[in-house]
């Protein structure tokens, strides 16, 4: 509340509750902010997980963890 900040939902997959967001770098730690201070919604409990993060698009296609050679 006061302040907007412009993200983008690249993609949101319902059967697991994923999504990719996209924000410019100056306002990624007010988006990691604002979702870590989420408690509720509709009156529901709920919390987000980080699993990536990116300055590169690409890069999120992909765990190179589970790369073969």
């Amino acid at each position: 509340v006061g302040a907007a900040l412009p993200v983008d939902v690249l993609t949101y997959e319902e059967k697991t509750l994923s999504a990719i967001l996209r924000v410019i770098s100056s306002g990624l730690v007010k988006l990691w902010s604002a979702l870590t201070l989420m408690g509720f919604y509709q009156n529901r409990r709920c919390a987000f997980r980080v699993l990536q993060a990116s300055p590169f698009l690409l890069a999120l296609s992909g765990n190179s963890r589970d790369l073969v050679l």
